[in-house]
């Protein structure tokens, strides 16, 4: 079956007709002969440019145009009269306005046209008001500069936080580490005083083991010493022991942020085999299995790089499970583009909900019985994590293990710098 339409007679409207549907276009329809002068201006035009028909009609074109116009105008005009085309819009590369009656302007959109009838050179022209739409797109512009500009004003804002936080930190680290550093001489005082006492203390038993002291002093001399004393420095040794680990998980952390890094091309898969060689020995006494995938290359420091893995890996080893075998895995995983991501993963106990909020607080201890240290360690990875533009989180369920997910620059970033700061 045939889907073409049944024959119909079409007949095109009467030239009264045309006339008609011009002369009662919305937009404006000028027509002017080959001297310019309007000898067409229908009620569109009537509208948009305030004048009567019977005001306009036999005037030049320019009438309608700001003077500044009339000469480019005029160029324009002979290039389209002696151009093959038809057709033409113009202000495609010009703002186009047109100007009222009452000597104010407007922008316009214009599309222009040329005929021959009887021998006789006609221009034709269709003009469409777009004040509101220039209005719109100027207020558009107006927005997006005002936001542009709270933008960048809002960006020097945080770059000056940022400066002012990195020299809190700069100042804050040189604090700790004065403060860290000036207290290891009173410790090493303090043990050493310590050690003297409790070496005294036992050269006094064995002292008051010999029977040629009088009963009566030998029993006041172990008054005085009794089980108190050997408590007490029991309790020294232990206070002593446990400031000279914090002091230096102090050193450490302030070490960790005045550095200075060199970052450059690593391949992470030897940087991991370090570490792994290092707590191999832990990992068989442990009974653990640590299984390491195709890792990227980042662009790093090295040494940096290979602390934060030791430290991760061998808090993996640390917090197993020993009701089962241990198995840690080191793989790739996604990241953000201009990242690599790493993903460490273990079946260890856990890290209960409670405490997961508090993992990345200096001096926070979970397990104590598992693993010494003084709670410094994930803070330590996270400081030199943001110092080598990279990121750190964790997922764990208590019980069943925990993953940490890390991030560094890709190792395709070879022109990556970094500030004096870093």
């Amino acid at each position: 079956m045939s889907n073409r339409p049944e024959h119909v007679d079409v007949r095109p409207p009467s030239a009264a007709a045309v006339a008609q549907l011009v002369h009662l276009a919305e937009d404006a329809i000028i027509s002017v002969d080959a001297h310019h002068r309007i000898v067409i201006f229908n009620l569109g035009a009537e509208r948009v440019f305030g004048y009567r028909a019977e005001e306009i009609l036999g005037h030049r074109l320019e009438s309608l145009l700001p003077a500044r116009f009339a000469q480019c105008h005029e160029e324009h005009m002979r290039d389209f009269a002696a151009c093959p085309g038809g057709a033409r819009r113009m202000g495609e590369r010009r703002v186009v306005r047109g100007l009222r009656k009452d000597g104010t302007e407007f922008p316009a959109e214009i599309t222009i046209s040329k005929f021959i009838e009887d021998g006789q050179f006609y221009f034709n022209a269709i003009v469409r008001d777009v004040s509101e739409r220039v209005c719109a797109e100027e207020e558009i512009l107006s927005l997006n500069r005002e936001l542009e500009a709270r933008v960048q004003a809002r960006t020097a804002e945080l770059e000056e936080v940022n400066r002012q936080l990195a020299r809190k930190n700069e100042e804050n680290e040189t604090f700790v580490y004065t403060v860290s550093h000036d207290l290891r001489s009173p410790l090493v005082n303090l043990e050493g005083f310590s050690r003297e006492l409790a070496h005294s203390y036992e050269e006094l038993q064995a002292i008051l083991q010999d029977a040629a002291i009088p009963i009566g002093v030998r029993e006041k001399v172990e008054r005085i010493l009794g089980e108190s004393t050997t408590e007490s420095l029991s309790f020294i040794h232990a206070a002593v022991s446990r400031l000279s680990g914090i002091i230096n998980a102090l050193l450490r952390l302030s070490r960790a942020g005045r550095v200075q890094y060199e970052p450059r091309l690593t391949p992470l898969g030897p940087t991991v085999a370090r570490v792994i060689l290092s707590l191999r020995n832990t990992a068989h006494h442990k009974g653990a299995t640590i299984t390491v995938g195709e890792l990227p290359t980042a662009w790093t420091d090295p040494v940096a790089c290979e602390q934060v893995f030791a430290n991760l890996i061998g808090n993996a080893l640390n917090y197993l499970d020993l009701a089962r075998p241990g198995r840690i895995t080191v793989e790739s995983c996604a990241a953000e583009p201009g990242e690599i991501g790493i993903r460490i993963q273990d079946n260890g106990v856990g890290i209960p909900a409670s405490h997961q909020p508090e993992l990345f607080r200096a001096f926070h201890r979970l397990h104590e019985h598992l693993a010494p240290g003084e709670g410094m360690g994930l803070l330590i990875v996270r400081r030199i994590l943001d110092r080598l533009r990279g990121r750190i989180w964790f997922h764990s369920e208590e019980g069943i293990g925990t993953t940490f997910y890390l991030t560094l620059p890709a190792g395709d970033r070879e022109n990556l710098t970094w500030p004096e700061s870093s």
